[in-house]
């Protein structure tokens, strides 16, 4: 954190001696705001922000020439308006000159009638903070300071950067910021057709959509839908307009793919939603070798199409393939597509693809990610050895860091491999990283923010970053689910219903979704309330309980519930972290809290779930009362976490030097 310019007056340096050690933010206020402004001050430190302010030259003193290169040169201009300073004529002279200048963030620092020249300026009413670093207000308004400071101070600016110019440097996450919706050009692209005579070259054409759609995500000027909303469409025949509005979009790229022999033939066109027209279209034939360099080309034209400039290092990552092998790469896209199938079969022989892959080409780092992604899966859904799964998720963890230890990929495998680990302190800055690092549109990165933040506890922080997950990804079932979630984590459980009736529309496995929906009416209502649920439930349960096939019949009888459940618990076919879930739910609606906490030991620790957070779900509030659960807690690490940070979460506090209490 750069150091703050110093009071004239105060026997420091003043700002003309520090060089080039220019101030983040000039902050101007009247005298007798005094207090509220070294507030401010203090907090814009706090927050990483260099700070010009002076706490003497108020009450006719000289304008001087210090003051003044200060407010120039600041990258945003802080002003503190209150009754007092509305009509002082020298913070009204630095209001103006910041709006000359667009570098004008203010602040109202209690009610009063801003001077009329600046009513229509956006100002943060903080009237009613008191220094809190994490009232949501304050937070919103740092996000707003940040985007001014990483600009320059300068309004945006449709001249293309300049050749040596790189890419501003993200700021660090804030709930703030996660909410803000943005107002850049947007795209969808769809899943090209598959013009081939063989269905079997389906994968070719989606592997073709899917990288077009990731080239472009690395675009800092320009918004794209995620992979999962845009491959709803696939195979339907859709009216563009139509999907750009249901999308909020500007753009929607669509084409198709034929690929026959060493031949590869590629046609595409870009629409502009609003006017209905044609801004771009192209037909490509080329050598199947050649497939990388047409890629480049392919997403160049969209962005030239667009009017948009790429900086230098965006160009660098989108020619960026991961291997020159075009066998490897085949290999690659045919088992990614066998991993979005999500099945036990699917997965293992997504695995087995990845490797030939690797045989080919042992740097490709994607085929790596992939191969992590197949074993993690493996986990949640399928009852394999624990063992092996983690040992393969080792190895490609390995592989990756080594191979790419600074991508945003990285970050977040890093955040998953320190999570399991129970290094939380390390596992938050590793996914906070990875967040910073990635496109916006990259809801891969949100995920493991978004897993890190509920694992420890820390709800309302989700909730604003699992917005702008349906935001990114609007027709994902996979984000509705994480949405919800965070939802009913955090107790909105009237959101979470809404979420769960907009999932309806959604496609995908909805084995959870229809669970904790289940599970919210069983709280409501009991068992009446659960039934009209149970057969909905039962019917898209693609992992049902081994031992409790007849749960429909049974669920409301205690004793036989508890029964089975015992069984079902030990069971070889149960041994997955999602089967031993829905067993500590079901304990838990029946008060039995020591097989609920049972199932949730297997579930959280002996099974490395990377779920971890579903430990915080409302139905197992009871549960977490227990001492049995506050070792889960203990063995987890958590609480050392929250008691050497003291971010205790939503769900903890602690009672004296060695104790602490779940709380909600």
């Amino acid at each position: 954190m750069a150091t703050r310019p110093p009071s004239r007056g105060s026997g420091l340096r003043p700002l003309y001696e520090l060089g080039s050690c220019l101030p983040d933010i000039f902050l101007s206020y009247n005298r007798e705001d005094q207090v509220v402004a070294r507030r401010f001050a203090d907090a814009f430190e706090r927050a990483g922000f260099s700070v010009w302010w002076d706490a003497t030259l108020r009450s006719g003193e000289a304008y001087d020439e210090v003051t003044e290169n200060a407010l120039r040169t600041a990258k945003a201009v802080v002003v503190l308006w209150s009754k007092k300073s509305v009509v002082s004529r020298w913070v009204r002279a630095e209001a103006t000159l910041a709006d000359r200048n667009k570098t004008l963030v203010p602040a109202m620092i209690e009610p009063c009638d801003r001077p009329i020249m600046f009513e229509l300026t956006q100002t943060a009413d903080l009237s009613h903070w008191k220094g809190d670093g994490n009232d949501p207000a304050w937070r919103a308004y740092v996000a707003d300071v940040r985007r001014f400071v990483e600009r320059g101070g300068t309004a945006p600016s449709s001249a293309p950067p300049p050749a040596s110019a790189s890419r501003p440097t993200p700021s660090i996450p804030t709930a703030a910021s996660a909410a803000q919706p943005s107002d850049r050009l947007s795209i969808c692209v769809l899943p090209f057709a598959n013009m081939s005579n063989e269905s079997e070259q389906e994968y070719f054409a989606d592997g073709i959509t899917e990288d077009i759609i990731t080239d472009l995500s690395k675009v800092s000027a320009l918004a794209v839908i995620s992979r999962n909303s845009a491959f709803t469409f696939k195979g339907k025949h859709v009216d563009l307009r139509q999907v750009a509005r249901q999308l909020e979009v500007t753009h929607v790229l669509e084409g198709s793919v034929r690929k026959s022999g060493n031949r590869v033939r590629i046609t595409a066109q870009l629409i502009e939603a609003a006017r209905d027209s044609h801004v771009w279209a192209e037909r490509y034939d080329r050598d199947l070798s050649d497939i990388f360099a047409l890629q480049d080309e392919i997403s160049q034209a969209i962005v030239n199409a667009l009017k948009l400039t790429l900086f230098p290092e965006e160009k660098k990552a989108i020619e960026e393939r991961g291997t020159t092998n075009v066998d490897a790469y085949d290999r690659y896209l045919r088992a990614r597509a066998l991993l979005h199938q999500q099945g036990a079969a699917e997965l293992r022989r997504a695995m087995q693809i990845f490797r030939e892959a690797l045989t080919l080409d042992a740097g490709f780092v994607p085929a790596w990610r992939g191969l992590y992604q197949a074993h993690r899966d493996a986990i949640l859904y399928v009852a394999e050895s624990i063992e092996e799964a983690l040992a393969g998720m080792a190895e490609a963890t390995g592989h990756i860091l080594t191979l790419a230890p600074d991508a945003w990929w990285s970050h977040s495998l890093r955040a998953a491999q320190l999570t399991d680990q129970r290094r939380w302190s390390e596992a938050g800055a590793a996914a906070q990283a990875a967040l910073v690092a990635a496109p916006a549109s990259e809801v891969d990165a949100l995920w493991t923010y978004i897993n890190f933040l509920v694992a420890v506890g820390r709800m309302e922080e989700a909730v604003p970053f699992a917005e702008r997950t349906r935001r990114t990804d609007p027709l994902s079932l996979l984000a509705s689910v994480v949405v919800g979630a965070v939802f009913e984590f955090s107790g909105r459980l009237t959101e979470a219903d809404a979420e769960y009736e907009r999932s309806k529309d959604l496609a995908g496995d909805r084995d959870m979704v229809e669970y904790f929906a289940l599970f919210r009416a069983l709280a409501r209502g009991g068992a009446p309330a659960g039934k009209a649920l149970m057969s909905r439930c039962m019917a898209y349960a693609t992992l049902p309980l081994a031992g409790l096939e007849d749960l429909p019949d049974i669920f409301d009888q205690t004793e036989t519930m508890l029964e089975r459940l015992r069984r079902a618990q030990t069971n070889a076919v149960n041994q997955d972290a999602t089967r031993q879930f829905k067993i500590a739910l079901w304990a838990a609606w029946h008060r039995e809290g020591a097989l609920a906490a049972t199932a949730l030991r297997r579930f959280a620790i002996d099974l490395h779930s990377p779920r971890t957070g579903a430990i915080w779900h409302p139905a197992l509030s009871e549960v977490r009362r227990t001492p049995a659960f506050k070792r889960i807690l203990r063995d987890l690490g958590l609480v050392d976490y929250w008691r050497q940070t003291g971010k205790w979460g939503d769900f903890a506090r602690p009672v004296g030097d060695d104790d602490f209490e779940v709380i909600g």
